[in-house]
């Protein structure tokens, strides 16, 4: 008797597993419109999204739909630099602290290349150097500096294409 109790937990333990993984499987709605242009909003989705269920298979985020507009000639300088805080601030809400390492280190963890596979920069985005870093519309790499856990100051040298003038942007939270 306590064994085939035992025999009916593990049968109705492993049903379940397949209805979530059914249900983890099936197509979400794509949103109906894109925000506008002008209007940068923090991605709503709080829940961290499940864990991968395949082993090296990749799950795109809503926020690599807002990294589609990095770099838009619609877009100022100063939106760019709000859009990558928010991926990295996406990121944080996924991995309690921020991508670590160079420009191309933290670029390959939001493109996907992290423990969850979770993307939140698509891969083949234009912004993206041939070396794997992000860069500013200007095509120079921009520089991420973790000033705490769950702070990161992100620079672009500007126009210039030169670091430390004039014309430098930075965004520091």
């Amino acid at each position: 008797s306590s064994q085939m109790s035992r025999r009916s937990a593990a049968i109705l333990s492993a049903i379940a597993g397949v209805v979530g993984l059914i249900l983890y499987l099936q197509p979400r709605e794509a949103s109906e419109s894109s925000p506008p242009a002008s209007t940068i909003e923090k991605p709503t989705d709080t829940a961290p999204p499940p864990a991968t269920p395949f082993p090296g298979e990749r799950i795109r985020l809503p926020s690599a739909d807002l990294a589609e507009r990095l770099n838009d000639p619609a877009e100022s300088p100063a939106e760019d630099l709000a859009i990558v805080d928010l991926l990295i601030t996406d990121f944080r809400r996924h991995f309690s602290g921020n991508p670590v390492g160079e420009n191309d280190e933290i670029t390959a963890a939001l493109t996907g290349h992290n423990p969850k596979g979770l993307v939140y920069l698509p891969p083949d985005h234009p912004a993206i150097d041939s070396q794997g870093r992000l860069t500013d519309r200007w095509g120079s790499p921009y520089f991420f500096h973790a000033v705490a856990a769950d702070r990161m100051e992100i620079s672009s040298p500007g126009p210039d294409r030169e670091p430390h003038t004039a014309d430098d942007l930075t965004l520091a939270r």
